[in-house]
């Protein structure tokens, strides 16, 4: 049985370096279960999925993000929404999307709640931008971090890679390694941690207290929806106003699905029209 999806932090001292380790396979395993596909499709879905979840390292107490993908070339619309708890939710549509898209064209819409106050959204344009760089697109210029994001190709994890400005490091610092040289340097480390495809809080710990990181600490990342029975009526209520005849059966039923969680729910027309 696999563990629950877990957010691991590392502090390399010397380089002045954040590794953010997302061991995902059980948040893999439910999304198969949550959103079946054709495969490329899905293929696209987890890689963007498993990209993306690292940027919970960010997030204060209370905070959220969602990420809203609206591209046209080629058609589809991916949705991702977590918190700073790692609940997460996500959408790709259409259902039936059977593509592993090389470049992107069309938006990003990135949107940051802050509790009570106004949210904070960017929006960045794809014109022909590769697949593999429109996370790291958006970690460089709406969270401007100099990060980069690597997704297994053997497991569903992923490894993101934060240089820190020397402020928030000791006076040792080497500042002389940039992003990329200290991925290329720790490359063949960081496909081991992939092919060892291992779930165990203990053993991903050891993996990187050996190779010379501080453990930091880590969350559990999982799939949960807010969607309830009384929301579902409250949107019918809001959107059908008018006339809802038309969509109830003849027993004044209707069934709703939840487009995020799949949870269904079975409606009486009183309800939506009982105040």
């Amino acid at each position: 049985m696999l563990s629950e999806s877990r957010l691991y932090s590392f502090l390399d001292h010397k380089n002045g370096f954040n590794i953010h380790f997302l061991e995902g396979q059980k948040l893999i395993h439910d999304l198969v279960l949550l959103h079946p596909m054709p495969a490329s499709g899905f293929a696209y879905f987890r890689d963007t999925f498993l990209g993306l979840l690292p940027i919970v390292f960010f997030l204060k107490p209370g905070e959220s993000l969602g990420l809203y993908i609206d591209s046209e070339d080629p058609y589809f619309r991916l949705k991702i929404e977590t918190n700073s708890a790692g609940h997460t939710r996500t959408l790709l549509l259409p259902e039936e999307f059977n593509l592993f898209p090389m470049k992107i064209s069309g938006k990003v819409r990135v949107t940051k709640i802050f509790g009570q106050k106004s949210p904070y959204t960017s929006v960045l344009e794809l014109k022909n931008v590769e697949t593999k760089d429109v996370i790291n697109k958006i970690f460089n210029e709406s969270y401007q971090t100099n990060s980069e994001v690597i997704v297994g190709d053997v497991s569903d994890q992923s490894i993101m890679v934060t240089k820190l400005p020397p402020i928030n490091v000791n006076s040792n610092i080497d500042e002389t390694l940039s992003r990329k040289q200290f991925i290329k340097k720790n490359g063949d480390f960081f496909h081991e941690v992939f092919e060892t495809a291992t779930d165990d809080i203990e053993k991903i710990v050891k993996l990187f207290e050996d190779k010379g990181f501080s453990y930091l600490g880590s969350r559990q990342i999982s799939f949960f929806c807010p969607c309830t029975r009384d929301r579902m009526i409250l949107n019918l209520r809001g959107l059908y106003a008018g006339d809802m005849d038309e969509l109830f059966d003849e027993n004044g039923m209707i069934e709703i699905k939840c487009d995020y969680c799949r949870k269904v729910y079975n409606i009486n027309k009183i309800e939506v029209i009982t105040n």
